[in-house]
Order: structure tokens, then C-alpha cells, then sequence
């Protein structure tokens, strides 16, 4: 069976870089822009746009996400890559699990379709990781955490022991997050931020930060 990255952006690299740290070399880049066509991306070329893959049965091919995000004081900026992994889900097409060679996972940690461990990160017991979350470089999650559907753990974050982390929230780079803390829904902690005391769905927490 082949395997498909989605979008050739800078997320893709970091990707391609996990699955061939566990052997696994993507047949192709998928992206939008049709002046990237022939190019390569991480030694992969670019073959064509997202429509390339309804040419070929939910038996033959599974596809890895490679849009990233980029947040601000107002969105958690995953919704194009919620879109993405909703839209090719609906039509059965399947997202493996992926994890770097370098990340740790406990032995009963859980890992949503589509989750994505990156380089050096860990996930430690009793965590559960939902569908289509990113956990990135060196981002650590703690015992007994919960992060919900298509959130982005940003790398260097931490969420300490029993953190619940809602559908669509980002959690910035370096920020930690105490233990027992509830991150709401579609939130954004700021990168670098400490955060102590719940926040609320949709809410900003990090002071001035971004």
C-alpha cells in the first residue's frame, strides 16, 4: 500500500522525516499548487493536487497530514488541517498513527488515527492522544492526560500530569501546563506561557504572548 503526504508545506518535512526514521519512504507529496509539480520535498517528489488522490481506492493508498498551523491571539489555526483529515476520513481513506524512531510512547498510552509523535517527544502512561493530533518536537505529555481531537501540542510544550486538553485547542511552543489544568475547546496557550488555572473554550491564555 502507498502512503500520500497532504500538502508540501514545512509541517510535510517533519513528517517524512518520522516515517523514514521508521523506514518508510512516502510515494508522493500531494499539494495544491501546480508550479510545485515535479519538485521535491525531504526526497519525495510532488506529484499533483489533492484530486490525484480520488483516482486511486481507500485499499491502495493511506495518507499522512502535512499541514501545520499557525496560531494567534484569536484562532488555534487548525481548522484547514481539521478540514483536510475530515474531508479524506468522510470518503474511508485512512491516516496511520505515526511516531519518530526518537519519540517515546508508554505501553498504554492510546493514539488517535492520524496522531503524529514527533522527534524526541514523549507520551507517557495512561495519556490518550485523540485523531489527527500533532504532539511535536520534544513536546512532552504526562500521565493520565487527555488531548481531544485534532489539537496541536506544540514543540518544548509540556501538559503535566492529568491535563485535559479540548477538540482544536493549540498549546504553543515551550508552554506548560500544570497539573489537572483544563485547556477548553479551540483554545490557544501562548508560546512560553504557565498556565495554572483552567481556560475556557476558545479563550487566550499567555498574557501579551502569541
Amino acid at each position: 500500500m502507498s502512503l500520500i503526504v497532504l500538502c508540501a508545506g514545512g509541517h510535510a518535512r517533519v513528517v517524512i522525516e518520522a516515517l523514514l526514521s521508521r523506514g518508510t519512504r512516502p510515494s508522493a507529496v500531494i499539494d495544491r499548487d501546480s508550479a510545485r509539480v515535479g519538485m521535491l520535498i525531504g526526497g519525495v517528489p510532488i506529484t499533483g493536487p489533492d484530486e490525484d488522490i480520488l483516482k486511486m481506492t481507500i485499499d491502495q493508498v493511506e495518507l499522512a497530514n502535512g499541514l501545520g498551523n499557525r496560531a494567534s491571539r484569536s484562532s488555534s489555526g487548525l481548522s484547514a488541517r481539521r478540514e483536510l483529515f475530515d474531508r479524506f476520513t468522510a470518503l474511508g481513506y485512512m491516516f496511520p498513527i505515526i511516531t519518530h524512531a526518537s519519540s517515546v510512547v508508554a505501553s498504554d498510552a492510546s493514539l488517535g488515527d492520524g496522531a503524529q509523535v514527533m522527534a524526541g517527544a514523549i507520551i507517557q502512561p495512561a495519556a490518550r492522544i485523540g485523531r489527527n493530533v500533532l504532539v511535536n518536537t520534544r513536546a512532552v505529555v504526562e500521565h493520565d492526560c487527555q488531548v481531544g481531537d485534532h489539537c496541536h501540542i506544540a514543540p518544548g510544550a509540556v501538559l503535566c500530569g492529568g491535563v485535559v486538553v479540548g477538540e482544536g485547542a493549540h498549546v504553543g511552543a515551550g508552554a506548560v501546563v500544570l497539573g489537572g489544568v483544563s485547556v477548553g475547546a479551540g483554545a490557544i496557550v501562548a508560546a512560553g506561557a504557565v498556565v495554572a488555572k483552567n481556560v475556557e473554550a476558545g479563550a487566550f491564555a499567555g498574557g501579551d504572548r502569541e
